[in-house]
């Protein structure tokens, strides 16, 4: 559940990348490892002044290696996630694997700010390609996802305000409140 920020900044003030989630999580280290490896590199090939912002606790060696990569900031735990989440421009999810609904899409969306993901981060979650996230699953098209959202506004705008209202309808408090007394008090 996610208490629905307001759609903070606009796409003009917002810039650079950031990914959310800790790395006691096995496929946050893998996401991170494959989208600095894969797909960041094409994206800066593209837009060369682009940053990534890494952002969760108990960073490996494996991720802290790319800390020397041009345009790569590995924060590690943050006190106050709120500047990255009103001030990035897009957040990627590159999950490969695991499960459930994956929280790092509603927190950004929550936020206003739109998501590239693989399907994998999108599963179970409402969600659909080009309507409240963009969806990639190769590193080809998971570039190319980034860039093109990166200069549209007009997609980022669609993006954003469809996945707010996503979060608002299916993972917010009002919704869980909706649903806990439909089961326990309209049956």
């Amino acid at each position: 559940l996610h208490e629905i920020a307001d759609a903070g900044a606009g796409f003009a003030e917002r810039r650079d990348l950031v990914f959310v989630g800790g790395f006691r999580h096995p496929p946050n280290v893998d996401a991170v490892r494959w989208f600095l490896g894969e797909v960041f590199p094409r994206i800066r090939a593209a837009l060369p002044d682009v940053q990534f912002h890494c952002i969760g606790g108990y960073v490996p060696e494996t991720i802290a290696a790319f800390s020397d990569a041009p345009g790569v900031h590995i924060h590690g735990h943050v006190p106050d996630i709120a500047p990255y989440m009103d001030g990035c421009r897009i957040a990627v999810a590159p999950l490969r694997f695991g499960a459930g609904v994956k929280g790092k899409v509603n927190l950004s969306m929550a936020h206003g700010q739109p998501v590239v993901a693989t399907p994998c981060a999108a599963e179970g979650m409402h969600l659909q390609d080009g309507v409240d996230v963009l969806l990639a699953e190769d590193s080809n098209a998971f570039a190319d996802a980034v860039i093109a959202l990166y200069g549209d506004e007009v997609l980022w705008s669609r993006l954003a305000g469809n996945g707010l209202a996503n979060v608002q309808a299916h993972f917010s408090l009002d919704a869980a409140r909706d649903t806990v007394r439909r089961v326990f008090f309209d049956s």
